[in-house]
């Protein structure tokens, strides 16, 4: 059994998703000449495991298992799998949220990526929660001044302890892969390393740590001057965040020469909820206020992907006008113009068309993913998000003659209308293969394409 140090936080997680609510923050540090050092955080909330009465106590497990595979031919670079023992005495612990969080470590080459996190509870199988994301590996380089990626902590305190998971370069680091803050956790701790100093042309730098709002606005700010004695440099801090405003964030560390020009810097999104911090300014309460808060740390790769998804609903000369758009700027206030003329109530901040657009996305990503496929990309998951959760499922998985295949109903749209699926590959990607819906594919003779050979 592999020994883990945890720390468990008591707060809730607002944007956690599926039954136990998986977070995930990863950092790269300096490692060795054809590696990076990489940290992955995660956190999980542990009363969501079943337990069994032992005696005075309540006990459960969770198996915890981990891949790193290269993107480009799914070769397995990483793999491990552990069981994490949880222990409680007072059942009354079992309604409230209760976080457990941790760190892996490992050296990467550069690379793409695509980690695995998985959750298995040890008592109960049928209860289980993954996630699973790209990361692209740089390793940093070794002829300027490079930065390490910032790492976002609950508390850092100085520690000897260097057993402790935790420990790095005379500190106990405790991370917060949820980055949310405020109300619960109203100071943010950063760490971050500095690389290759004797490259430095004076004795003398600054660093600047600094928060900016969604609107790129500087709402906070610290500077330190530092003599430049080593070649690498650990930086911690801490700012207070429970003046803001809940919204999206960014923590901004950078190194600074004498005349404020910029040598290194990097930088990570975090958010903020402050309940008793009133959410926009008064004069900024409308839908395309709140749309730039949330596009504001968006990178033009994140923009390109949300419209992406977004096509179900973009009409031609919409999606012919993206495609012309260049750079961060423009394409932010097309989004907004984009969801703001579909917001169904106009005397909310909120954009409910855009919720339950991404609810639906979030839905179908959870239910139909097939391989390297994410949800939304499916013939099922299109379907789901532009009609909604269908009134009934006919379902034919074991038919002698034929493929799997499945009947959508929709009985209250257009008179009542169906979607005929079919799972011609054998790999689960269920095709549209005929509907009844005026809008959509016909093909009468949808049989032939899944009867067995």
């Amino acid at each position: 059994m592999k020994k883990i140090i945890f720390s468990l936080l008591f707060t809730t997680i607002l944007n956690a998703q599926g039954l136990f609510q998986i977070q995930l923050d990863i950092s790269r540090f300096s490692g060795d000449k054809d590696n990076a050092f990489v940290e992955i955080y995660y956190s999980f909330d542990v009363s969501k495991l079943s337990y069994v009465k032992t005696g005075n106590e309540l006990r459960s497990d969770a198996i915890i298992t981990f891949i790193c595979k290269r993107s480009s031919d799914d070769s397995v670079v990483a793999s491990e799998q552990w069981r994490a023992p949880f222990t409680l005495n007072d059942s009354t612990l079992l309604t409230e949220t209760r976080i457990y969080t941790d760190l892996i470590s490992l050296f990467l080459k550069d690379d793409l990526y695509r980690i695995t996190f998985k959750i298995n509870d040890g008592t109960d199988f049928n209860k289980s929660d993954s996630v699973q994301f790209i990361y692209d590996v740089t390793t940093l380089s070794n002829k300027k001044v490079s930065l390490s990626d910032l790492e976002l902590a609950t508390t850092i305190t100085s520690s000897t302890d260097n057993k402790n998971r935790f420990y790095k370069n005379s500190f106990e680091v405790k991370p917060n892969p949820s980055k949310i803050y405020g109300t619960h956790l109203p100071v943010i701790f950063y760490y971050v390393e500095s690389y290759n100093l004797n490259l430095f042309p004076n004795s003398q730098y600054t660093t600047k740590t600094s928060i900016k709002n969604a609107f790129g606005k500087e709402v906070q700010f610290q500077e330190k001057l530092k003599r430049n004695i080593y070649n690498s440099s650990v930086d911690v801090g801490l700012l207070k965040i429970n003046s803001l405003r809940t919204g999206a964030y960014q923590l901004i560390f950078e190194i600074n020469d004498s005349l404020k020009n910029n040598i290194a810097s990097t930088y990570k999104k975090f958010f903020v909820y402050n309940s008793n911090v009133s959410l926009v300014d008064s004069a900024s309460t409308d839908t395309r206020s709140m749309l730039a808060t949330e596009y504001a740390t968006f990178t033009e790769d994140e923009l390109n992907r949300e419209f992406e998804i977004a096509k179900y609903v973009a009409v031609k000369n919409e999606t012919d006008q993206f495609k012309k758009i260049k750079n961060t700027e423009p394409k932010i206030n097309f989004l907004i113009d984009f969801w703001a003329k579909r917001d169904l109530d106009l005397s909310t901040p909120e954009n409910e068309f855009k919720i339950n657009y991404f609810q639906r996305v979030e839905k179908v990503n959870a239910t139909y993913k097939t391989g390297f496929k994410e949800g939304w990309k499916t013939d099922r998951g299109r379907v789901w998000i532009v009609y909604g959760e269908p009134d009934e499922i006919e379902r034919h998985n074991n038919e002698v003659d034929s493929k799997p295949y499945e009947i959508w109903f929709y009985n209250s749209l257009q008179g009542g209308v169906r979607f005929f699926f079919g799972d011609r590959t054998g790999f689960s990607d269920y095709i549209l293969l005929h509907s009844t819906h005026r809008d959509e594919m016909h093909d009468e003779n949808w049989m032939k394409y899944i009867q067995s050979q």
